[in-house]
């Protein structure tokens, strides 16, 4: 069998049963932030290129459909990145690829500032910025959903999803709006180097998650962590045993997603997943052009765009509150799809400023919103051998 159930031997202290029972503290909240300070530049520069397309449209010739092909560069990489992440945290540690992730995505953001001056320039760099931006997510969510209490995941995750990227991605049209008039849209992306300053705080303060230490039988390295996130059990940590119970698997995590036990539910994930994230980035990527060629000024495009990021906070924190208390997010999922999809096609109907405003904090509420609740299902469907991968 490649995979077979371990039961706990007796006076074994599970390690994966003391983070899901911890009462939420201070050293939690600590790890979140930096959580969310990692996602804070991933959403900030995943997003950036919409709001410099007005600068470059000219200057490089851009055509619609090398707009296209320019906004969809980042995302190409970003794919990528995204799909090998999961791979290289399961096997090199969710820590080591959150640092490659931060430390690459910020020298990028700086070469773009600096050395972009055409399409095929800029594609190349936001190619590989992509790729660097596609390490984050995964295994920031994936980090995050290991170390949150069992009663409160929805909510705690959904917080400091909702703070970091939800909160980059919306100040990337803020600092547009506020920068790019008077410095030129290479100020974004100095903007974004801000980021190296940021993965110099990671570097020295985010530990290995504890689950993946746990799983690789490193208990050394495990138990000060269990000190710090429940402090009342430090005695019995210091004088019992650790194990890790659960499935233990031989086979490669990629192929465990296709294995019977998973298959269906990994494609119904990649499905939800792609349609989810194509409005998303569909959306946010096109939504400031399409401000102002229905005629609205600089400034309230941008803002459009910022909207719709941010009323994902409100979304994702409402969809997590229900899913906790529901105890079902495929329930709150698909009612959010349902709703998020009302509300892109009021967009596609709207004449007026309200209904048009109405729509856009609705869509970004509804479809940016479910994905957050996504995300944790995938998280806490798959064991942690294989976590990573299932959320890459």
């Amino acid at each position: 069998m490649a995979q077979h159930k371990v039961s706990m031997p007796a006076g074994r202290i599970d390690v994966r049963q003391e983070l899901e029972d911890a009462p939420l503290g201070g050293f939690h909240i600590r790890l979140g932030v930096l959580i969310a300070m990692i996602l804070l530049f991933d959403g900030y520069d995943l997003y950036n290129s919409a709001y410099i397309v007005h600068y470059v449209a000219g200057p490089w010739g851009l055509s619609p459909t090398r707009i296209g092909i320019m906004l969809s560069s980042g995302l190409a990489g970003f794919a990528a990145g995204s799909a090998v992440s999961g791979l290289l945290g399961d096997r090199f540690g969710r820590r080591s690829i959150l640092l490659l992730g931060c430390w690459g995505s910020g020298v990028m953001s700086l070469a773009i500032a600096l050395f972009a001056h055409s399409l095929a320039s800029y594609i190349a760099l936001r190619v590989t910025m992509g790729l660097a931006l596609g390490l984050l997510m995964p295994l920031a969510i994936t980090y995050i959903n290991e170390i949150a209490p069992k009663r409160s995941s929805n909510v705690f995750t959904s917080l400091f999803f909702s703070l970091g990227w939800v909160s980059g991605s919306s100040s990337a049209g803020l600092i547009a709006a506020w920068l790019t008039p008077h410095y030129g849209w290479q100020s974004l992306y100095y903007v974004g180097g801000v980021a190296l300053v940021f993965a110099l705080a990671i570097q020295l303060w985010l530990p290995e998650s504890p689950r993946f230490l746990a799983s690789r039988g490193r208990w050394e390295e495990v138990k000060p962590l269990l000190h710090r996130l429940r402090p009342d059990r430090a005695a019995a940590y210091d004088a019992g045993q650790f194990a890790t119970g659960g499935a233990i698997s031989h086979r490669s995590p990629l192929g465990l997603l296709l294995s019977r036990d998973y298959r269906l539910r990994t494609l119904s994930f990649w499905a939800a997943g792609a349609l989810s994230l194509f409005s998303a980035y569909g959306l946010s990527g096109w939504l400031p052009t399409i401000m102002l060629k229905r005629g609205e000024n600089l400034s309230s495009s941008f803002a459009y765009g910022s909207l719709f990021a941010g009323m994902a906070v409100a979304g994702g924190l409402i969809s997590g509150f229900i899913a906790d208390r529901v105890g079902d997010r495929r329930r709150v999922i698909s009612a959010s799809y349902l709703l998020g999809a009302a509300m892109v096609a009021l967009l596609a109907w709207a004449t007026d400023r309200t209904t048009t405003l109405i729509a856009v904090a609705g869509a970004g509420a509804f479809v940016v919103g479910s994905q957050i609740v996504l995300n944790n299902l995938v998280a806490a469907t798959y064991p942690t051998e294989m976590r990573g991968t299932g959320v890459g």
